[in-house]
């Protein structure tokens, strides 16, 4: 595997390094210092010594002697260039680094965009260490997680170390990386003055499918403020929204949120996420022909008493009254953590099924299959099996919400992209569906997420919504008369029982 991949080796291009020093430098803001902690082969450094006016020593990081001795050839005479072969997370920045003068510093740069966990894959040797982190809260979080994205530690390492110094730290990274930071620096209460997110083109200018931007932070210059100006662009001059929290939480979009603030609250009722097996080949099937067969193309026989409907993100985000399950899974549980020994009697079939894909259901990554009954899986439960759920897609925006109930005799299950809440009786379900499909959730919900996300939808966003509060605001009469899929509320109940139900989620939850 080339070290150019190892290392998340994107280098910047010469038009992009000068579009970054343009924007950083617009409106008469000047450095006389200047950082790069990884620079590469050194055009933001090239780019500062050519355009940037009133830069007088740059300082220059990085960890491969090829590029290193590229970077040296970068000559000026007004500014002082110093390039060092260090790998950043084996020194102090801020205490180790030979300066001629203390005016206020600019951070520039672009850090690997590669994970821990695919760095681990490939060998490399170019992580952070965990004792570099231990005084914030937070960072041992995010060093300790199973994966996390280099360039998180490298703004979390610099942060930590100039938190004391006048600085503007400004760094390409992605937008989810730069949503992280953000988070990070008002749950430590870091001394941010303003913080601004420039969009750019990655597959333009990196050739790779991320959502990603040129993410500036200042410390120290002014009134703390933990919001987010996000900009379409790296040379608009109007950002097009702002990005920040409201009680700890993160918000898209500020203004918009403001609109539905009374939204805002805790859900009466339990969203759950679905099924996780992390063996998608072997344990979710398909019915072609009328044979069973698994991800691998493989006859499948098993005992169908453990085989049931199973919905994805993309069935949710189409799913209609006359759906036809495209998938069924198996289910060796019915609550997590159940004992599974007895299928070897019970359903010998599966068990033999079960046995054959050893190698991969007794070594799956995930560290919460450890010590757990063999072909265990998570997310399943009584609510499970309830005859009714409310569910949605993690993985789309706008949020659609639908109702589920059976399918030829079984109940409908859901995978781990989706989420649900569960009831006895349909009539619960297609209420709180209503709900949850009124505009006014729909407009809270758009600006509390990131469409950029992996996940937009969480189990922590959908709890964020306060049915109360939608029920309170919403026309309930219009509501129980509205007939869908042939359904009309006001059919199985009336008012005051839908007010005595919601009372009775409430005093649950």
């Amino acid at each position: 595997m080339s070290k150019k991949k190892i290392l998340g080796d994107f280098q910047t291009p010469v038009q992009l390094a000068r579009n970054v020093v343009s924007r950083l430098f617009a409106d008469g803001l000047h450095w006389e210092r200047v950082l790069e902690p990884t620079c590469g082969q050194g055009n933001f450094i090239r780019a500062c010594v050519e355009q940037a006016a009133g830069v007088r020593e740059i300082i220059g990081l990085e960890i491969q002697q090829s590029y290193v001795e590229k970077a040296k050839r970068i000559r000026s005479e007004t500014v002082k260039v110093s390039i060092c072969q260090q790998d950043i997370f084996d020194i102090n920045l801020a205490t180790s680094l030979q300066w001629h003068t203390s005016s206020p510093l600019l951070i520039l740069g672009n850090p690997p965009w590669i994970t821990n966990a695919e760095q681990g894959r490939l060998n490399g040797k170019n992580l952070p260490k965990k004792s570099n982190f231990q005084r914030l809260s937070g960072l041992d979080a995010i060093t300790g997680k199973s994966n996390f994205d280099i360039a998180e530690a490298v703004w979390l390492k610099l942060i930590h170390e100039f938190a004391n110094e006048t600085v503007t730290i400004a760094l390409l990274c992605k937008t989810s990386v730069a949503r992280k930071v953000a988070q990070f620096a008002l749950d430590n209460a870091l001394p941010v003055n303003s913080m601004s997110l420039y969009r750019i083109e990655a597959q333009r200018w990196f050739k790779v499918a991320v959502d990603a931007g040129l993410f500036a932070l200042e410390l120290n210059q002014g009134d703390i403020s933990y919001e987010v100006a996000e900009f379409d662009g790296l040379l608009d001059a109007r950002h097009t929204r702002t990005f920040g929290f409201h009680g700890g939480k993160i918000v898209a979009d500020l203004d918009a949120y403001r609109q539905v603030a009374s939204l805002e609250g805790a859900s009466q009722l339990i969203w759950r996420q679905g099924l996780k097996h992390d063996a998608a080949k072997v344990m979710e099937l398909t019915y072609r022909n009328g044979i069973l067969r698994n991800g691998y193309g493989d006859h499948v026989d098993i005992e169908t008493d453990y085989l049931y409907p199973l919905l994805k993100s993309s069935d949710i985000k189409s799913i209609n009254a006359g759906f036809v399950p495209r998938k069924y899974v198996i289910v060796t549980q019915k609550k997590a953590g159940q004992q599974t020994a007895h299928l070897r009697g019970r359903a010998p079939k599966l068990w033999t099924y079960l046995s054959s894909r050893a190698d991969q259901l007794d070594f799956r990554k995930s560290s919460i299959y450890k010590n757990a009954p063999r072909f265990s899986m998570f997310g399943i439960g009584d609510y499970s099996f309830q005859p009714y759920k409310v569910v949605v897609a993690g993985f789309y925006l706008p949020a659609r919400f639908a109702v589920i109930s059976e399918y030829r005799g079984k109940q409908i299950l859901i995978d781990d992209t989706c989420y649900a809440l569960s009831f006895d009786e349909e009539w619960q379900a297609r209420l709180i569906c209503a709900l949850l499909n009124h505009p006014a959730v729909s407009k809270f919900l758009a600006s509390i997420t990131f469409p950029d996300s992996k996940r937009p939808i969480t189990k922590s966003v959908l709890q964020r919504i306060n049915l109360r509060a939608v029920y309170d605001q919403v026309n309930i009469d219009k509501l129980m008369n509205h007939t869908t899929d042939s359904y009309n509320i006001s059919d199985s109940c009336d008012r005051g029982t839908v007010d005595i139900q919601l009372r009775l989620f409430e005093d649950h939850a």
